[in-house]
């Protein structure tokens, strides 16, 4: 099964201020640890989803994270993706390769608790076809809204599974990432 890692590095990081992909924690920045914990994993490919973060580009401009996912689903063409946002800093390895592992196992998409974040989504036609409607459709062109991963999840019909909530939060204030750098240091 060709597996895709995506690192989601796209977003604007408005509240951090900076590029939270740049942030360094332990002479790494978060874009580096969010690559290697991906590799670790042995996707087949690891790809950067964000320009600004030196990465691929959007399809669909200013469409959030699924926007990255679809355009990433469009030229690589995977089986699956296994989608992790850059601002994890409490993620490991063995969280992603639990949610790859029960992901492949199942055939559907999976996730932890209540955060769609970090995903593992198999791509077939129904989920292309649906995020192509979306994004294509006149409610995106005229609001800039795009689908949410809510939609997505409850459609494919998708797998949450249990773990602490602490590995799931993200940064995104400078005071958020104080706190990470205190507690990892």
């Amino acid at each position: 099964m060709f597996c895709l890692g995506v690192v989601l590095a796209g977003g604007q990081s408005s509240r951090m201020g900076q590029n939270k992909a740049f942030l360094s924690l332990n002479n790494q920045t978060m874009l580096e640890k969010t690559r290697q914990l991906l590799e670790h994993l042995q996707v087949d490919k690891t790809v950067i989803s964000g320009a600004n973060s030196g990465g691929e580009s959007d399809i669909v401009s200013q469409g959030g994270p699924l926007a990255g996912i679809y355009s990433l689903a469009q030229k690589y063409q995977p089986k699956a993706i296994l989608a992790v946002p850059v601002d994890m800093p409490f993620l490991t390895a063995e969280h992603l390769r639990e949610l790859k592992i029960k992901g492949e196992l199942s055939g559907r998409a999976t996730y932890f608790n209540d955060s769609p974040l970090p995903l593992y989504l198999p791509i077939n036609a129904f989920v292309e076809d649906y995020l192509q409607q979306q994004f294509t459709s006149q409610k995106f062109l005229d609001t800039g809204k795009g689908p949410s991963f809510k939609q997505v999840l409850k459609l494919t019909n998708a797998t949450s599974l249990k773990t602490k909530q602490q590995f799931l939060t993200n940064t995104n204030t400078p005071q958020e990432w104080q706190q990470v750098k205190q507690i990892l240091t």
